[in-house]
């Protein structure tokens, strides 16, 4: 979301108590304030408004499978109710009511998110038969999913083999949302059209929007840019992201991987769209970083190149921590541009793409036909750059679309 939006929701919004992170993990043990898009007393008990309500289900023995769909009849909890002045922070942690309200607040916020890069509301892809979505918090099952008008989840085990809902757990809602999301934008391809890239494309999409998701708390940020002072690619190479924010959606990004690499299974194809994405956020971070001069021209070049990088780890981690030292706002906000000026053009390459024969090709075409509008393209070169290195496209020329 565009800070200047996100600010203007905290004047107005509804705060909710969310996790960056699964609990368990280190750090992330407190939940952060977050405020939601529909002003303080719009949010009926559930928590439900006009896009998406709780049902806290009693017994519902098995989750939903085709031709078994919403909306649930069965006996369920009593909905949580709003406090007196129309927020849903109050909860104590760890209550059902606690863990309605953190799922209903993701779904909202990711939602929010997307809809403010896209700027207008997505309708969902079942609107015509169900006017919201159902979103069940707690189901005894050992997975999560999401489906035509409604999502559900189970539960995880951590190490210890402690259960914990994935209710909890923002990055899974936020990858379950962006399916829902680009199922509403895009369609499902016709019979006969599926190919092993759209499968490939949705994984890395949902990936994503998680990421940019989970880049919207605070406190992610701030363990992040603490951690590795700007140089963001110190999460694979320093092997340093067991102290990060988001473990694992980091991990799946910031990869190397390139399409002579990869298998046709869907999750392992998306690798190198998500690793170019991944890079082009880095490179806007970068740019924005030396067009302050909050960093040299040699730390921009040599921290961008593959080999020079990994040559002269310890020279740019040394640079960075210089550069970085007394900075730590400056460097804040420009990430936080990155991940909107990203944000801001997948989300409206998501809107043009056709989902019939897709390729990675048409995913990098409209991407950059996106981007050739925004900032005088000054980007393009570098982006049609990563979509070149990963072997997503030989060159593309930006097409209008």
């Amino acid at each position: 979301m565009p800070i200047e939006q996100d600010e203007r929701v905290r004047s107005f919004g509804t705060k909710v108590r969310l996790f960056p992170q699964a609990p368990y993990l280190a750090g992330f043990a407190e939940p952060e304030v977050v405020w939601l898009s529909p002003p303080a007393g719009t949010i009926g008990p559930g928590p439900s408004d006009d896009r998406m309500y709780i049902v806290d289900a009693v017994e519902k023995q098995q989750p939903y499978a085709f031709p078994d769909l919403p909306p649930y009849y069965g006996d369920a909890h009593p909905a949580c109710g709003p406090s007196a002045d129309g927020h849903f922070d109050h909860f104590e942690i760890g209550s059902r009511e606690f863990v309605a309200a953190h799922l209903y607040g993701s779904v909202r916020r990711v939602l929010d998110i997307f809809e403010s890069y896209l700027g207008r509301r997505i309708e969902w892809q079942f609107h015509e038969r169900y006017q919201r979505l159902e979103l069940i918090p707690l189901l005894d099952w050992d997975n999560a999913q999401s489906g035509y008008g409604f999502m559900e989840f189970g539960y995880s085990a951590d190490e210890s083999g402690k259960r914990w809902p994935f209710a909890l757990n923002f990055d899974v809602i936020a990858h379950e949302v962006g399916h829902a999301m680009l199922f509403s934008l895009m369609d499902l391809p016709l019979e006969g059209r599926w190919t092993p890239e759209f499968g490939g494309f949705h994984e890395s999409a949902a990936d994503l929007v998680s990421l940019l998701s989970v880049m919207h708390f605070d406190t992610v940020l701030e363990r992040l840019l603490h951690a590795c002072r700007g140089n963001i690619y110190t999460l694979n190479e320093l092997n340093r992201i067991g102290e990060l924010a988001d473990a694992r959606q980091i991990r799946l990004a910031s990869n190397s991987r390139k399409m002579s690499e990869v298998t046709t299974e869907m999750h392992d194809l998306s690798r190198p769209l998500t690793g170019a994405f991944f890079d082009m956020i880095a490179y806007v971070f970068m740019d924005k970083l030396y067009r302050r001069n909050l960093i040299g021209a040699d730390l921009f070049r040599e921290s961008l190149r593959d080999e020079p990088r990994a040559q002269k780890t310890d020279w740019i981690q040394a640079a960075f921590d210089e550069a970085y030292k007394d900075r730590h706002f400056q460097f804040k906000a420009a990430l936080t541009e990155s991940r909107d000026a990203i944000g801001t053009r997948l989300a409206a390459a998501w809107e043009v793409l056709s989902p019939n024969d897709l390729s990675y090709s048409d995913v990098a075409a409209a991407f950059l036909s996106i981007d050739q509008r925004l900032d005088d393209g000054r980007y393009n070169s570098p982006f049609q750059g990563s979509f070149h290195w990963r072997g997503i496209v030989e060159y593309v020329m930006a097409a209008q679309i």
